[in-house]
């Protein structure tokens, strides 16, 4: 028998607050987030805060001193000092995300780097195409793998002729998946903070005095080395907060949760790049004159 909804929330009511608090965030400071409704969400599209002009998001504050310690009281304010309850919101079918690093305003720059986080999404097999021909044959050889098992495949051409394909893998082989890439990283992640989603993993490693010119290229080299989203690489991103469900399929809705909060004291950028050995993936990413720089 499943859990209720009611049970799992209760279980994972105060994950928000210990994420936040993970993160570094200081009582004074404050906190902005994304509302995007799941099931007409572009993934494309709602990355950072300028997605908040489209009629689907909506922009919410608060300064983590405020914040209400488990979900179901949660209650933030829009830009015209409006309520909202995340709970609710999320029961109507919007996904709940934050902003890693730290801005003062929400349109405003990022002052201060929290963490390096990757996004592993194990639902998707996606390829750029130059010709219907290639499009077929990779078709072609997506359903002749005997171990891949896809329940759908998608193809649109964009304004440069170019195809982009995008397969869906079924709920059950991306859960073996799941369980095979911690298997195969279970070593790699041993100290970081680990959040189930509902396709994969967001892996964080918290920093302190981070560099603002080394975040980007070190996302790029983390995206490289473990085969993730290669777009979580912006300053501005928003990301999924556990203890809310993902409700891209009404009928399925998943508990984002973290299941490994990871060490107690923060990485620094340096660190990650050396127990990583980053450096060949930077370089490739940016060019050796600037690695040089941003070592030192």
């Amino acid at each position: 028998m499943k859990p209720s909804y009611a049970s799992l929330i209760r279980k994972s009511s105060s994950q928000v607050h210990h994420f936040i608090k993970k993160l570094g965030y200081k009582k004074n400071e404050r906190l902005h987030f994304l509302l995007v409704d799941d099931a007409k969400r572009n993934y494309s599209s709602y990355t950072t805060f300028s997605s908040s002009n489209h009629k689907q998001a909506i922009a919410l504050q608060k300064t983590f001193k405020s914040m209400e310690k488990w979900v179901p009281q949660m209650t933030l304010f829009s830009r015209k000092n409006k309520p909202v309850h995340l709970l609710s919101q999320n029961a109507r079918g919007y996904a709940i995300f934050m902003g890693i690093n730290y801005k003062e305003k929400r349109n405003s720059e990022v002052k201060d780097i929290r963490a390096q986080f990757i996004d592993v999404d194990l639902n998707k097999i996606s390829d750029r195409l130059n010709t219907m021909e290639q499009v077929k044959q990779r078709i072609k050889s997506i359903k002749s793998n005997p171990i891949e098992q896809i329940k759908s495949i998608k193809v649109k051409k964009d304004k440069q002729g170019q195809y982009h394909l995008l397969a869906h893998r079924t709920e059950r082989r991306v859960a073996h998946l799941k369980k095979e890439f911690l298997k195969k990283h279970g070593k790699d992640f041993r100290d970081a903070m680990i959040i189930e989603t509902n396709n994969g993993y967001h892996v964080y490693w918290v920093v302190q005095g981070g560099s603002i010119s080394k975040f980007v290229p070190i996302q790029k080299a983390l995206a490289q080395r473990f085969a993730s989203d290669p777009v979580i690489t912006d300053l501005s991103r928003v990301m999924r907060i556990p203890g809310f469900y993902h409700v891209k399929d009404p009928k399925r809705p998943f508990l984002v949760r973290v299941i490994q909060w990871g060490r107690k004291n923060p990485f620094t950028q340096d660190e990650i790049m050396k127990t990583f050995r980053l450096q060949p993936y930077i370089c490739n990413a940016i060019g050796t004159n600037h690695i040089t720089r941003i070592k030192h």
